[in-house]
């Protein structure tokens, strides 16, 4: 198939994510007094979080809040739930600004991620396509040396699209000179990548970490895969 060009998804696919937010949250629960004097362990700040995290991002991905909105509300319903005065919206606001900090900082590639951009160095053009906040974005790219292996970034908070938005895909051939018949997008969600990528005519790969389902059927979708080295393969490269 030798496709022009292969676009990743950022986190859980080249980065993980996963692993770097707990190692960020528990760094922050000891920092913190604000966050230690309401939970007597990490891991119950990380899963209260978890759960107003999720419920912002869903509601950010809908159009319905800005970025800015999510970044300080999900860690003002974490830790002051009843609260909305001015304190605790500039303490939640200085949480999140140190969590994308640390967060930016790890270097947590996912298994295998080096050895796959090596190998496919100098044989296809190779880009980012990712919601997420885009300053931190950057931040991880250049924390774990990726940006040496890839030729650009569309990052949905630049653009005010989101995946899984066929506009967003538009952007990427627009930016790039990429068109769907010789594009592949990898990564790891079932809905934001793979979905929105076959529904804006690309290829993709099913990058399946964490066992969630992926129920289409089309001979655009090139496989699943567990291990992100299998990319070369499947794209016969």
């Amino acid at each position: 198939m030798s496709p022009k060009w292969i676009f990743f998804d950022l986190d859980d696919t080249l980065f993980d994510f996963s692993a770097a937010s707990l190692i960020s949250l528990r760094r922050l629960w000891l920092e913190r007094p604000e966050i230690n004097f309401v939970f007597d362990s990490p891991e119950a700040f990380i899963d209260e979080y978890h759960i107003h995290n999720s419920l912002m991002w869903q509601l950010h991905e809908r159009g319905e809040i800005s970025a800015d909105f999510l970044k300080g509300e999900r860690f003002r319903l974490t830790i002051f739930p009843d609260r909305k005065d001015e304190i605790a919206l500039s303490i939640s606001r200085q949480l999140n600004d140190r969590y994308l900090r640390m967060l930016g900082e790890c270097e947590a590639l996912c298994d295998g991620v080096k050895e796959l951009l090596e190998y496919l160095k100098g044989k296809i053009l190779i880009g980012v396509l990712t919601n997420g906040f885009t300053e931190v974005q950057y931040r991880k790219i250049k924390t774990n040396g990726l940006d040496r292996f890839i030729q650009r970034m569309v990052i949905s908070d630049e653009i005010g699209i989101q995946k899984p938005d066929p506009r967003l895909f538009r952007y990427a051939e627009l930016a790039t000179g990429a068109v769907p018949e010789n594009s592949v997008m990898v990564g790891d969600n079932p809905k934001n990548d793979i979905i929105g990528a076959l529904d804006s005519g690309w290829k993709a790969i099913y990058y399946d970490r964490k066992g969630k389902p992926l129920d289409t059927d089309t001979p655009n979708l090139l496989g699943k895969i567990t291990d992100i080295r299998e990319v070369a393969r499947l794209c016969e490269l």
